[in-house]
């Protein structure tokens, strides 16, 4: 059993005054001592996550060193209640506003001391470290009765900036080694793994391991397994061959925006247990759990690539990785190809070690075309390989960052101009990677239960192209940065008009974002969206039914031209 400890974050108006230094906070017109109360204690102020560096705050050097030591430490930032994996979501990014250190040296001064300032940004002011259902519950009601906005956050790993809020949302994890949904016994028992809300994918592979599973999660050891991974279609280097996470998750246990608790399956208020399964989170209740088929564990086939670090070398690998890439998804391969690193690593759970060697012939040769190597490796469960292969190289965090990305289809790889323009994205931004995580090669499911976009079954590669910023960057360049990114990817948006775009990984100014996340599942997801939550009272960018830019929520979002940022709701 683990017990970890989640929040629910809270994010107040003009008229709750800010106590940054007390436990107990008070505004003179919402009864906050009633409020923490009924919380039983657990009403927090939250601060931004790099203050104690700041001569305009309660600077504390001890502090201070350790937060710099550890500003790209995926796991480390997910214990401080102010911090992001991605830094923007702490700032004003229309005013500058925020408490950023130089990601370059974070030993700089002259990010954090005179005339630089600390500011809340876009860190709400105010937390309430949820222990139980009934803390949640309080919550909704507290924020009903005073119209007090708030959102939600997992562990803070978010592209979008949905989860503009501290801390880590986490409950605890069992494993059930046979599981029936709550009354639902047309359903056959398996094995599963019952996660906790703000429960990390190292403790979930881990915990697997030990008790000779697989479980299914994506490539960042911090991020939440029961969070916004899952009900945004939650992708894996296993999706070729085991399908998504929402073709995995078996139930939820949640609490909707009435206050209600409600276990949701195929048996139990199977329309939420749709919208879960790919609309989004922040979206339709609070997740405290969620369980997970529970795959018998199995050796994994792992093809290693490296060449020499040069744009030519980049170019033309991506593009002969192309030749192949089809066929790779149709064996099953799942996998990360990292131009920055001139390295690419793919897994596969399907194959034995024969066959795997004859199916990534094209790989082989696409190396070797560049002058690189390949090895192949047998790794005795995911979790071996996700510590070799995976965990020494996650993403970067800590930073300012901008993406773009595209489900790149199957039909499109005989696309060269295409081709061409995705390849040009991913060597020419300060980061770009393809993601082999769609699920090509899974076929055992069910083309209605879940509401993600059906055309991201149809796709191949995932691929991202991205760009960081500095602390002191003004309002004007960061829209410029977007700008850009919104140019650079127009020839690959022309060339794949119907293609899915995932929707925890995309660009914040996604045009036709609706259909873009959700296909035509768009309107059935509204409509239950309305049945859940018929105010709204759980909004956030881009998610369904969200309320648009001009709401104040969203004020510290980037204002960029020639973007639509509206609400289209109206279905």
């Amino acid at each position: 059993m683990f017990n970890l400890l989640p929040f629910v974050l809270l994010s107040f108006g003009a008229g709750a005054a800010l106590a940054q230094d007390s436990d107990t906070v008070t505004a003179s017109s919402i009864d906050w001592n009633g409020f923490n109360k009924t919380v039983g204690g657990h009403l927090r102020v939250a601060t931004p996550f790099a203050k104690p560096c700041f001569s305009s705050g309660a600077s504390n050097a001890a502090q201070c060193s350790q937060i710099a030591s550890n500003n790209e430490n995926h796991l480390f930032r997910t214990d401080f209640p102010g911090a992001y994996s991605i830094t923007q979501w702490e700032t004003c990014q229309t005013t500058g506003d925020g408490c950023l250190l130089d990601w370059h040296n974070t030993t700089n001064q002259k990010a954090f001391t005179a005339p630089e300032q600390c500011g809340q940004g876009s860190v709400p002011n105010y937390y309430v470290e949820v222990h139980g259902a009934s803390d949640v519950t309080a919550t909704l009601s507290f924020v009903k009765k005073n119209n007090v906005p708030f959102v939600i956050k997992n562990t803070g790993h978010d592209y979008l900036g949905r989860s503009s809020a501290p801390g880590s949302l986490a409950l605890w994890t069992t494993y059930n080694a046979k599981y029936q949904p709550q009354n639902c016994a047309s359903v056959k028992p398996q094995s599963a793994i019952t996660i906790g809300a703000g429960v990390q994918f190292q403790t979930a592979y881990e915990f697997a391991k030990e008790n000779g599973v697989v479980f299914l999660g994506g490539a960042d050891p911090s991020v939440g397994a029961s969070g916004g991974w899952v009900m945004g279609g939650g992708h894996s280097g296993l999706s070729p061959s085991y399908g998504l996470g929402v073709d995995r998750v078996l139930e939820f246990k949640i609490i909707t925006p009435d206050g209600q608790l409600r276990v949701a399956n195929k048996c139990n208020n199977a329309d939420l247990f749709w919208a879960l399964r790919g609309g989004g989170g922040g979206t339709f209740g609070i997740v405290l759990e969620s369980t997970f088929v529970a795959s018998p564990n199995v050796p994994v086939q792992v093809v290693l690539g490296m060449y020499g670090n040069t744009k030519a070398n980049s170019t033309k690998l991506i593009k002969q990785l192309a030749k192949s890439a089809v066929q790779m998804g149709k064996d099953g391969w799942g996998g990360y190809i990292t131009p920055s690193l001139a390295s690419a690593v793919w897994l596969n759970p399907v194959l034995n070690e024969a066959q795997a060697k004859a199916s990534a012939a094209g790989v082989v040769s696409a190396f070797a075309a560049v002058n690189g190597t390949t090895q192949f490796f047998v790794m005795p469960t995911y979790t071996d390989f996700f510590n070799t292969f995976i965990a020494p190289n996650t993403d970067a965090v800590g930073r300012p960052q901008a993406l773009v990305t595209r489900l790149i289809p199957d039909k499109s790889f005989t696309d060269q101009t295409l081709i061409d323009s995705v390849t040009d994205g991913l060597v020419n931004s300060d980061f770009g990677q393809i993601l082999v995580v769609a699920p090509y090669a899974y076929k055992d499911f069910d083309p209605s239960a879940t509401s993600i976009n059906p055309e991201f079954r149809n796709a191949v590669w995932h691929a991202l192209v991205s760009y960081f910023w500095n602390y002191d960057a003004t309002p004007a360049s960061i829209t410029q940065t977007y700008q850009k990114l919104e140019a650079q990817w127009a020839t690959v948006r022309q060339r794949t008009p119907n293609a899915a775009v995932y929707y925890n990984e995309a660009d914040v100014y996604e045009p036709d974002w609706q259909t873009r996340f959700w296909g035509n599942n768009y309107a059935r997801l509204l409509q239950i969206k309305n049945k859940y939550d018929p105010t709204h009272l759980l909004d956030c960018w881009r998610c369904v039914g969200w309320k648009g830019q001009s709401n104040s929520k969203y004020k510290c979002y980037a204002k960029v031209p020639g973007t639509s940022t509206s609400r289209r709701d109206e279905l």
